[in-house]
């Protein structure tokens, strides 16, 4: 009697892990008056304990140090980010392959809308995406390359929406000229009109450290952008058109600002912006998940 066949066991869909939110290490505000305490001294120190004011040497201290503690939480909420999205962007290429660069759009979006988008900090997160993208991708023999393509198109409309957020938030910007200075919007945009390249390039940098077929497509998607453009691109040409007025109609009492001043504007920015951005990606979380159709446009081929 023979043995029954058994039957073929089915593929296990492999679930997304949970996100990886590490705690960042807190200063109390002992230690906090500590750290101005000390640079309040050094300035002093510095000219010789003469000619200066002890109230103002707190105050560019205070200034000084809190900036310091601000780029240190910022660096680890995206560090701590970045480890989530790596997760996420890798299972979603491992799970869903109808549905990838929607996916991972929305992904991107969310990581977007918990950063300040400054160009190192939206460099450290497109990174981070390539990354999960090239692990999920991997060894998925004649997919691996479309499951890429798919990814950094998913990157593209995320970058595309962030430009567009940007948009949106320096003509409300513009509206609140009380809050705003001429300074602080002319970086905003000049950083804005950065982020084409600034994909490209990372793209172009991921693209010389892999191997094998992730090589290949990497770098046939850069010369793809370099030559037909980005959706990115498109939309960061016409944001900047559109914004060509702000700096016109800034007021010249909004010429110039302190330091502290444009942290301020950067943080109240960075709300504006963060808000568009979940509103957009919440938008596409609510969508119920279905096949895009096709691309006309022959993208990313």
């Amino acid at each position: 009697m023979r043995k029954p066949k058994s039957s073929p066991a089915k593929p296990v869909k492999r679930s997304i892990p949970e996100p990886i939110v590490e705690p960042a290490p807190s200063v109390t505000e002992e230690e906090r008056c500590r750290m101005i305490a000390e640079a309040a001294y050094f300035r002093a120190e510095k000219r010789g304990f003469t000619d200066g004011n002890t109230e103002e040497d707190w105050l560019e201290a205070e200034a000084e140090v809190d900036q310091a503690l601000q780029q240190q939480e910022t660096a680890q909420k995206i560090a701590a980010t970045a480890k989530e999205v790596e997760h996420l962007i890798q299972s979603v290429l491992e799970n869903d392959t109808a549905s990838i660069s929607d996916r991972v759009r929305a992904i991107t979006l969310n990581a977007f809308a918990g950063a300040k988008l400054e160009p190192e900090a939206l460099k450290q997160i497109i990174n981070t995406v390539i990354k999960g993208a090239q692990q999920g991708a991997s060894g998925r023999g004649e997919h691996e390359a479309k499951l890429l393509k798919d990814a950094m198109q998913g990157l593209d409309d995320a970058l595309a929406a962030a430009a567009e957020a940007t948009q949106l938030a320096l003509q409300e910007a513009a509206n609140r000229s009380s809050e705003f200075s001429r300074q602080g919007l002319k970086k905003t945009i000049d950083d804005l009109a950065t982020l084409e390249s600034l994909f490209i390039e990372t793209i172009s940098t991921a693209a010389r450290n892999a191997t094998g077929t992730a090589q290949a497509t990497l770098h046939d998607l850069v010369q793809h952008a370099q030559n037909s453009g980005t959706a990115v691109g498109q939309k960061v040409e016409s944001a900047v058109s559109r914004l060509a007025h702000v700096l016109v109609d800034t007021s010249r009492e909004q010429m110039s600002a302190g330091a502290q001043t444009l942290r301020k504007e950067g943080a109240l920015f960075a709300g504006i912006v963060s808000g568009v951005l979940k509103g957009v990606a919440a938008q596409l979380q609510a969508k119920p998940d279905k096949k895009p159709a096709p691309r006309s446009s022959g993208r990313g081929k």
